[in-house]
């Protein structure tokens, strides 16, 4: 099929179409996935089947971007986000919106709804019985309609709940053999809809995508050739409410986003508000304070009999810090705008960790970003190495869910796009 002519213009539509960007190296997925739909659809040939998909509106797209969509996702995915969101963030929601009861909360890209249904559970077990009396419009949205389905449904294989023990899993679902149905309180809060992220950048975006406190797009923008990201970045924090926050996943945050958004600090998590709202304070350091003081007196010279040999000092053995916690440490330099500090302990954690493939890949971001291409491109050509070694499925440290495959098909991508 790919050497078929008509599997050009096939894969260019689905870009333009999806704005995947993932698929640009990965020919034999999207070949796969074509031949399923073919299947179905009775198409013999490719160019049969492209006939189709030169009909924007015919029947046949809403299928196959379902088949091209990657669906991975689990409850209470990148723990260190929703510790912030349970102890911190929604809890400023709820008091900040207490008198009008009201929250607004978009999951983009939701897939199947794991990430939509854990904020319900959130919200629930916060607000207890006092969550009838709310206005909670908790909108899950994806191009996917099959996932769609799924997340309304909100039936799951214990793989989607696999960072939860037993008793959490009775609390919140019911099991029916080998499948979990999120219990009802909790299924009800969240509802879903098909959306296209690109309606953000193309001006076709519904009106009603407006005035959120809290907006997650977390694993969806590597997907994305870079601009697009950021555009969407942009379009994004244009539609929080005052004082709302945008949460992206670990892997994606980009020194590129400084220029349509303002990143910020919430409970030790980097988070994105609109552009020109954070206020960057440099703080004053007063002079120090000189306070005269009589001359200490001289003691009288020690006996040479009584004197004594100083110890020498024992040496200080010092801790290595930690690769991970060096990383994390430039991720949150970068979000408060130290890049001097963001570049020493990038180079940090690859100084104890040389197979670091998420630190590879940032500060491969972090140096493109500075114009500084023949040391990015080294960078992220270190990180290729790394992930292309291990199997595709692998979830790399620090990346919160971002596999093997899905950072070698980025950064060929982006390499690609930077010759």
């Amino acid at each position: 099929m790919i050497r078929d002519e008509a599997f050009a213009e096939v894969k260019a539509l689905v870009i333009a179409r999806t704005g995947h960007h993932y698929y640009i190296d990965k020919e034999a997925q999207l070949a796969e996935r074509i031949a399923h739909r073919m299947a179905e659809t009775g198409d013999t040939t490719l160019s049969a089947y492209l006939d189709r998909l030169r009909d924007p509106d015919h029947a046949e797209w809403p299928l196959l971007e379902s088949a091209v969509t990657i669906n991975e996702t689990f409850f209470f995915r990148f723990a260190e986000q929703f510790d912030a969101l349970r102890n911190v963030i929604l809890p400023r929601l709820i008091a900040r919106n207490a008198a009008e009861k009201r929250l607004r909360i978009w999951s983009v890209g939701c897939s199947t709804g794991a990430e939509a249904h854990s904020i319900a559970i959130l919200l629930n077990d916060l607000l207890g019985e006092a969550i009838g009396e709310w206005r909670i419009a908790l909108t899950g949205t994806d191009i996917d309609d099959a996932a769609l389905t799924a997340a309304r449904q909100a039936d799951y294989s214990s793989w989607a709940l696999r960072t939860m023990g037993d008793a959490e899993r009775a609390r919140l679902f019911d099991r029916n053999g080998e499948r979990y149905r999120l219990k009802e309180r909790y299924r009800a809060t969240a509802r879903f809809e098909r959306h296209n992220l690109l309606s953000l950048i193309d001006g076709t975006a519904a009106l009603g995508f407006t005035e959120y406190d809290l907006i997650l797009c977390r694993n969806v923008l590597i997907y994305f050739a870079q601009d697009h990201a950021t555009a969407i970045v942009g379009a994004l924090v244009e539609r929080l409410a005052l004082e709302g926050l945008l949460l992206l996943g670990h892997a994606e945050p980009n020194p590129g986003f400084d220029a349509v958004a303002d990143a910020t600090q919430v409970a030790g998590i980097l988070a994105y508000r609109p552009r020109g709202s954070v206020l960057r304070v440099t703080p004053v350091v007063p002079p120090p304070v000189v306070v005269a003081r009589p001359p200490a007196p001289v003691p009288p010279p020690m006996p040479r009999a009584t004197a004594r040999p100083v110890a020498t000092p024992k040496p200080v053995v010092e801790r290595m810090p930690d690769a991970v916690a060096r990383y994390f440490a430039a991720l949150d330099a970068l979000a408060g705008g130290d890049r001097d500090s963001a570049e020493r302990a990038f180079r940090d954690a690859l100084y104890l960790d040389g197979s670091f493939a998420m630190a590879h890949y940032q500060f491969g971001h972090y140096l493109l970003a500075q114009g500084r291409q023949p040391d990015g491109k080294r960078s992220l050509t270190n990180a290729l190495r790394v992930a292309a070694a291990l199997d595709p499925a692998t979830e790399l440290t620090g990346g919160d869910g971002m596999t093997a495959g899905a950072m070698t098909a980025a950064i060929r991508h982006i390499m690609g796009r930077t010759r």
